[in-house]
């Protein structure tokens, strides 16, 4: 699943107490940065800069400011605007967490890398 195959007859007590001793490192690692990913703050804004968006680490809007400039454009403009501010500052916290993630695993498994979109992804398709 994770770019190896694992043939479980082959499997070693050793083997499975390394999984588990990395798996209670990350584990760890994650409770330390669970703090930092509460406090994430995601940014955005529309093309122009007329309209700045903020959300939570979960995504949740916090602030919205406009610029005087963005509300002659009309009211259609302005909420493409602002859905389009709000979905930056999402993208922006998403990646800070992605981020945070992504140095939690290199430093519970060192000399390992992941591509965190494609775990998720078999994450996802393991769901299905």
């Amino acid at each position: 699943m994770f770019g190896y195959n694992v043939d479980p007859s082959d499997l070693r007590q050793q083997d499975i107490d390394k999984a588990e001793e990395q798996l209670n490192r990350f584990q760890d690692l994650l409770a330390a940065r669970e703090e930092q990913l509460a406090e994430i703050v995601g940014t955005g804004e529309d093309d122009r800069g007329y309209v700045r968006a903020t959300v939570a680490s979960d995504g949740l809007v916090t602030k919205v400011t406009l610029d005087p400039r963005a509300v002659k454009s009309g009211s259609g403009a302005l909420s493409e605007q602002i859905l389009l501010a709000v979905s930056r500052a999402q993208q922006n916290a998403q990646l800070q967490a992605e981020t945070l993630l992504q140095e939690a695993l290199q430093e519970a498994l060192p000399g390992t890398s992941f591509d965190l979109a494609a775990l998720q992804q078999q994450a996802r398709s393991l769901l299905d």
